[in-house]
């Protein structure tokens, strides 16, 4: 990043001609009536085509050269934006950043978080030469810093990077609840993967606070090496000001979106998340019938009244966090596990045919087989599962025909194979 003190203007860059603005307007509009000409004429078929192919060379030349010139001019504007008042009028800055309350005002909250994001770092960037920045959230469960959205260079290379909340710009901001920067970036390159500082000289990081506690945190990066100045600082604080609650309302929104479909105890998507993955993909199978299989599966674990009867309601959350766990493991990443009530789960398995279905049932069962949970340091429980499935088309068309049918078929199992909770010291397990 650039040094930010103030440096002579610098000279307004050229722009296209009247001449070629002209010609630009003659030939867009001309260029159609030629087409129409050549496709109606007498002319020979071969002759028509060639002629065609040339009029769409002479426009793709045109095209390119005005992209290479709109480009050219832009790099000339390239101007930053804390410097002398001539080249950026403080009124603009102050319109650009009230442009941020007004996207506020409008949108509220109903945007998503990343959408909101791309919205806020395209107006900062008008602002302030960023070459790219990253919101970072602080994971509630491991204590770290997420990188949730990234926006410019390098951005892919960001996500979902995390950091401890005490490294960094970025946990240094946090800590301090104060906007941290950069001269260079020796530090960062120290804690992010290699390629995704390259090409940067230096950073800032914005708290994002509400009611004295920080939320988030903003960085950017720029592409040169330099020092930040009071009215840099100022400007960043603003900017500041005005997102946060921006971010505040978004993240919030998607907080309580995922708390209203997640299961709070397995993490699971919880059962109203399964009807609406269901029917997504009943849809498609519809569409696409006997070419797009989708097979339901009803599951519960064997016997678990009585493994909390005996040993607590605590003992029978791990084993339910457990069973989680294990069937989760064996599923593709295109199935969906939910969590639907008391010990019960349910998995949507699209493209999957009666036959998959049962492989990864018998891929389930095979690691909980291998698998055990421990009472206490001497004694262990091996937990088995009911399994029921219902293939779409052949058991039924509609979500509830599925999962019906599904119940029946895991209330059969149980008729067929009771199962029991078989306990044996530690010494076996191994």
């Amino acid at each position: 990043m650039p040094n930010l003190e103030k440096r002579p203007p610098v000279p307004a860059p050229a722009e296209m001609g009247p001449g070629a603005q002209a010609t630009l307007i003659f030939f867009g509009l001309a260029a159609p009536v030629a087409t129409y000409i050549i496709a109606i004429s007498s002319l020979s078929q071969d002759t028509k085509v060639l002629l065609l192919v040339g009029l769409s060379l002479v426009y793709l030349t045109i095209c390119i050269w005005t992209i290479v010139q709109l480009r050219r001019i832009k790099r000339s504007e390239g101007v930053f934006a804390f410097q002398a008042p001539a080249e950026e009028p403080e009124d603009d800055i102050d319109n650009r950043l009230a442009a941020l309350e007004d996207a506020r005002e409008f949108f509220g909250s109903s945007l998503k978080p990343a959408d909101m994001f791309r919205l806020v770092s395209n107006r900062v960037g008008e602002i302030v030469p960023l070459s790219a920045c990253v919101l970072f959230v602080k994971n509630s469960e491991t204590g770290m810093l997420r990188a949730a959205n990234c926006f410019g260079a390098n951005s892919a290379e960001f996500e979902n990077v995390e950091i401890s909340a005490d490294s960094g710009l970025a946990g240094l901001s946090l800590l301090n609840c104060e906007i941290e920067t950069a001269d260079d970036l020796k530090t960062e390159a120290a804690i992010f993967p290699a390629a995704a500082v390259k090409g940067f000289g230096s950073s800032a990081a914005i708290p994002l606070g509400h009611q004295g506690e920080v939320f988030a945190v903003f960085q950017m990066f720029f592409a040169d090496a330099g020092t930040f100045d009071d009215e840099a600082l100022e400007r960043f604080e603003e900017i500041g000001e005005r997102i946060a609650p921006l971010f505040l309302g978004t993240l919030a929104l998607e907080k309580s979106l995922s708390n209203a479909l997640t299961d709070p105890l397995t993490r699971l998507p919880n059962e109203r998340a399964f009807h609406m993955v269901l029917e997504n993909q009943l849809a498609e199978s519809h569409r696409y019938r006997d070419e797009r299989p989708l097979t339901v599966l009803a599951i519960d674990i064997k016997n678990f009244e009585e493994l909390n009867r005996d040993h607590g309601h605590a003992f029978g959350d791990r084993a339910l966090s457990f069973a989680a766990e294990k069937i989760s493991t064996q599923l593709r990443k295109m199935d969906f596990l939910a969590r639907s009530m008391n010990d019960e789960f349910m998995v949507v398995l699209p493209k999957a045919s009666e036959r998959t279905a049962n492989e990864i049932v018998n891929r389930i069962r095979k690691s909980l087989a291998d698998s055990a949970l421990f009472i206490s340091e001497e004694e262990s429980i091996k937990v088995w599962l009911n399994f029921g499935s219902a293939t779409f088309w052949a058991d039924g068309e509609t979500s509830q025909q599925l999962i019906q049918n599904a119940n029946v078929r895991k209330q059969q199992s149980k008729l067929e194979d009771p199962g029991n909770l078989i306990w044996f010291p530690k010494e076996y397990v191994n």
